[in-house]
Parts: structure tokens; C-alpha cells; sequence
């Protein structure tokens, strides 16, 4: 089972995207998970410029703004209930694998 699935909240713990002053700021949602890389695309965070030719689908070109990879290993989950970013452990409950935060032990998924 995954430690992080598209739709998690996450906050980015090192790296140049990360915060000490406003943590709160660098947080955003998974996009995409590129696990033969080890990246991961958040919403919002790590912005990088591409530079479009006009085509027929885009027929004005120009600078475009998205957001860029981070490395899976700079990411963390933050917990819904505790509000921080956690370490994710996995708890078998029956046939089902759950989820849940380090920190406080509540279900994430």
C-alpha cells in the first residue's frame, strides 16, 4: 500500500520550496506521483515557466506558469485531525489496509 496517494495534503519539509517562517503556506495537494523518479507534482508549489509556440490549440503561445516536481522524500502527509505533518503508518484491520498519522493514530483515509 502507498504512503501517499493523489488527493493527500501535503507539506513540504526540505528543500527550496520550504518555509520555516509560515509553515501553513507550503502546503498544497498531490497531483501526480511519479514513483520511478521519486517525484511528486503539488498544487501550487515548485512553479516553473514553459514557453508555448502558437498552434492551432493554442493559438496566442506564450509564457505559461505550472507547477514543477518535488522530491517524494521532501513531502510529508499532513494529518486532518492534528493538523500537521506526519509520518504514515499502515494498520491491517481485517481484509482492509487503512492509513493512519503517527502522531495522533487517527485514520487518514
Amino acid at each position: 500500500m502507498q504512503k501517499l496517494k493523489v488527493g493527500d495534503t501535503v507539506q513540504v519539509i526540505s528543500g527550496a520550496e520550504r518555509s520555516e517562517k509560515t509553515p501553513a503556506t507550503k502546503r498544497g495537494k498531490v497531483l501526480k506521483i511519479d514513483h520511478d523518479a521519486g517525484r511528486v507534482t503539488v498544487e501550487g508549489l515548485r512553479m516553473v515557466k514553459r514557453h508555448l509556440r502558437k498552434t492551432a490549440q493554442s493559438p496566442e503561445g506564450g509564457i505559461i506558469e505550472k507547477a514543477g516536481t518535488i522530491a517524494l522524500s521532501d513531502v510529508q502527509v499532513v494529518c486532518t485531525k492534528c493538523d500537521k505533518p506526519t509520518r504514515v503508518g499502515i494498520r491491517a484491520d481485517g481484509t482492509d489496509k487503512k492509513r493512519f498519522c503517527k502522531n495522533c493514530d487517527a485514520l487518514i483515509d
